[in-house]
């Protein structure tokens, strides 16, 4: 509605970028995500790039269940052939080739793996046990188990906002 009113425009016309809505490991397809095209035109054959996980799109499903070839902008779909189920949120791009797509996709990789490092060296497991036992930290510890990545994604955000100075949640 806000496109149609502000007659905003996207090119068709250019390799597809999107967003992931959510994502699921399906028994019998693989890896599924829902992804709404902002931008260009994803076409089944695409090789494609979404954080940490490429692959090539083979197969891709409309809201109504009916295969479709392309998906142009402002269009939802579930696309079928990622190797892994990627992260609700992430940017989908389309790539030149399979090779290029799986080259972006290992350096997004290593790129995570080094922040990770980085944000674990910060604090150390005795720093933190003084915190704890000088009282100065409370924490509770919450599992979040859900069927999609979409919907863990939102609960995960919303419960870590609940923090508070009293106690801090910790979400696994």
């Amino acid at each position: 509605l806000v496109a149609e009113m502000q007659d905003l425009r996207a090119n068709p016309d250019r390799l597809a970028r999107g967003t992931i809505i959510e994502a699921q490991l399906d028994k019998g397809r693989g890896p599924v995500a829902t992804i709404l095209v902002q931008a260009g035109t994803l076409r089944v054959g695409d090789a494609i790039v979404a954080g940490v996980t490429s692959g090539r799109v083979r197969a891709m499903i409309d809201d109504r269940g009916r295969q479709v070839h392309e998906a142009g902008p402002a269009v939802p779909v579930e696309v079928l052939g990622l190797a892994d189920v990627p992260e609700a949120g992430e940017v989908l791009h389309v790539v030149r080739n399979e090779k290029q797509a799986r080259e972006l996709a290992a350096r997004q990789r290593d790129r995570r793996r080094q922040e990770e490092t980085r944000a674990a060296r910060r604090i150390t497991l005795d720093d933190l046990h003084k915190k704890i036992k000088g009282g100065e930290v409370e924490e509770l510890n919450i599992i979040v188990k859900g069927d999609v990545q979409g919907s863990v994604e939102a609960l995960s955000s919303s419960l870590e906002t609940l923090s508070n100075r009293d106690v801090r949640l910790n979400v696994i």
